[in-house]
């Protein structure tokens, strides 16, 4: 196996690059979206380009996510891993923050209105502030990395690679979790799901009442505790 992130995930693409790998619901919004390996890589691809050629992130350099638990977080990682950057829990040269715009870049500040298909904001961002869904789209879907990572580049704060693929055990299960998944925890649980070929069913603000027809409709083999 790779010990490389973006080569495991393309590994996955290749497997089963139609199969659903991320099914995101929002109870509070009624939001519900899937995303096959394919079309994750997509997004991943547009994003990559955007951190790339709009705000120059290079090999090395930070990104910090401060997203609640959403589709986008697992893009943006996987974004920031193929342009030879790494994630942070600190402050990150580059950071996407959500609505509520408490986090912030040293360089750049990207935020997501956090709308369904990654929608732009319908209101004016603060002074310094891009608007992710207006600009993401304009981006090819195929990306060529400058620099790729190695397995000893930094993935995760003091991380590497091959320290995130070996620590991962691979999950080959239908999961449910309301957990986020760019936190140390819960990019063990990403990276063991492409790993492993399984998939995931992330819930934001999840309804209590309706867990058990979930679990049902999506055919969730287990249930992660947060």
């Amino acid at each position: 196996m790779s010990q490389v992130l973006p080569e495991v995930f393309a590994a996955a693409v290749r497997r089963d690059g139609a199969g659903p790998l991320l099914t995101y619901y929002d109870d509070e919004t009624g939001e519900r979206i899937e995303l096959s390996a394919l079309t994750t890589a997509n997004w991943v691809a547009k994003t990559a380009n955007l951190l790339v050629d709009e705000y120059d992130l290079e090999a090395g350099e930070t990104v910090a996510i401060g997203l609640p638990p959403h589709w986008l977080g697992v893009v943006w990682a996987l974004a920031t891993w193929s342009a030879g950057a790494s994630l942070t829990s600190k402050t990150g040269t580059l950071a996407i923050t959500g609505p509520d715009f408490k986090t912030t870049g040293e360089r750049e500040t990207i935020a997501s209105a956090l709308l369904p298909l990654g929608g732009r904001f319908r209101e004016p961002l603060p002074a310094g502030v891009h608007d992710y869904g207006a600009e993401v789209y304009n981006h090819p879907d195929v990306f060529v990395p400058f620099d790729s990572p190695t397995a000893d580049s930094s993935a995760y704060d003091e991380l590497t690679h091959a320290d995130l693929i070996s620590t991962a055990e691979p999950i080959a299960d239908r999961i449910l979790t309301t957990q986020d998944l760019t936190t140390r925890d819960g990019l063990r649980v990403l990276i063991g799901v492409i790993i492993g070929g399984g998939s995931i069913v992330l819930c934001r603000n999840l309804d209590p009442t309706k867990l058990d027809r979930r679990v049902a409709d999506e055919k969730v083999d287990r249930v992660l505790e947060d």
